[in-house]
This record gives C-alpha cells, structure tokens and sequence, in this order.
C-alpha cells in the first residue's frame, strides 16, 4: 500500500467482497498479497495476519484521503479492488470534500446502508451548507473538522470490513444488511460489540482470528465499531487506529 492507494475508476475484476466469499478464504487472499500460503500456521493466525495486512493498508489510505479534507463514505469489500498485490479503494461517487463543499449537502446522506455507521451523515444535520465562495469554505474546514471529526464515518465502515475478515459468519453479501439480525442485534445493545459478542458467541460465531495475539484484533474492532458519544469522539480515526498496538504485533 502506498499514498496512491485509491484510483479514481474501476481498473481491476477481483474485489476483496468476491475473496472473502471464496472456499479457500484465507489462502486465496494469502496468495494475492505474500506470493503463497503462509506454512505451519493455524487457521486463526493467517485469517488475522491477512486482515491485518489489508486493514492497515485500507486505513493508511483513507487517512491519506482525510488529511486533505475528504470523505469517502462508500468503504465496502466490494469497493477494494485488487491490483496486482494489493486492494486499492475505488468508486468515489459518494465521496466529499469538506475543503470546498464538493458533494456535500447537509440534508443528504450518499452511502450504503449496509456499511454506514449509526449516525448516517458525515456531518450533524444542523450545520449549514458551507459557503459558496471556495477559498472561505476551505478556510473554514479545519475549523469544521476539528469539531465534528467527519473521518469517523468512514473508519467504522473500515471496522465492518475489518469484522467481516476475521469472523466467518459476517461473511456473505447480505450479512450487513441494514434490516438483517447482525445490525438489529447491534443496535440493540447500542453498537456495543462487547455486549454483541455476548449475544451471538453462544450461538456457535466464531471469534477465534480476533481473540489471536491477546485479543488486539478484538480490542481495535471495538474502537472501530461503535457509537459517537455526546462530544462526536469516542471511536478512532483512521489515522489514530494505525497507532493501534495490533499492528505492532507478527
């Protein structure tokens, strides 16, 4: 992964949603990034190691995209194209660029409903438009972003896609939907996935790739995947998430 990580149009045909869909998960993915499947390694410990490799290069990225005001608003498997040994972000329809107020409304929320966090805007619904004239808008944004931290909508999409990696039973197209039992059961206890997990492990889901190497994995899930508080804080930017003791770890 590189600062070039996104391109603008579709130039690959395999997706990460086709690859964790496959049989063969992880080796398939394992092949595609290292040249082989990793020898003598358990099942969990490569599932992790190739989620890893794939989360650390998506969040590089979007951070990259934030730390010059924009918003993507569309993480997905679907929209993580492999070329060559890695997965590139592509499809920036939805995508906002909070310097100049391109593609941003205010009352208008372009996502998908399977992967978009609780709160459905990137920004709150009471903040008016921004101002026409672009050099202000842009002087205005860091202001803006400091205060409501838009790049928290899309590293909870990053966390679902981190989630849908490690756990086998999140896997599949229609897992997230949005009226499916795995988003019910998330609201319901408030997008609290410790009080999730307790919800579904007795069921038989498997969280043995998240709980590998002291259960970092499932620590940084949790920071990912979860509510704003009152303040819009409480869960990690991308950037801060590549600060994560996980990815200090084999």
């Amino acid at each position: 992964w590189s600062p070039c990580g996104p391109v603008w149009e579709r130039e690959g045909d395999v997706t990460l949603e086709e690859l964790i869909n496959r049989r063969d998960y992880p080796e398939c993915v394992e092949e595609v990034l290292y040249g082989r499947e990793s020898d003598g390694a358990d099942f969990d410990a490569r599932t992790i190691r190739v989620a890893k490799s794939v989360l650390r290069g998506l969040l590089f990225t979007l951070g990259g995209l934030h730390d010059i005001g924009i918003v993507h608003r569309d993480v997905k498997p679907a929209n993580l194209v492999l070329m060559g040994n890695r997965f590139k972000l592509v499809d920036f329809g939805a995508a906002a660029d909070l310097r100049t107020g391109f593609n941003y409304e205010p009352e208008q929320g372009l996502l998908d409903p399977f992967y978009s966090p609780p709160e459905n805007f990137v920004m709150p619904e009471r903040l008016p438009a921004p101002p026409p004239l672009r050099p202000l808008a842009a002087s205005l944004s860091p202001v803006v972003w400091a205060a409501f931290l838009p790049d928290l909508f899309d590293s909870f999409s990053a966390g679902l896609v981190f989630l849908q990696m490690c756990v086998p039973q999140l896997r599949g197209k229609k897992v997230m939907d949005p009226n499916g039992s795995f988003r019910r059961i998330l609201e319901e206890n408030n997008y609290d996935l410790r009080k999730w997990r307790k919800v579904v492990e007795p069921r038989g889901w498997d969280f043995g790739a998240l709980d590998a190497n002291l259960g970092l994995g499932w620590d940084l899930a949790c920071r990912l995947v979860c509510k704003r508080n009152f303040l819009q804080r409480g869960r990690l930017g991308c950037n801060t998430a590549l600060l994560h003791p996980f990815f200090w770890t084999p």
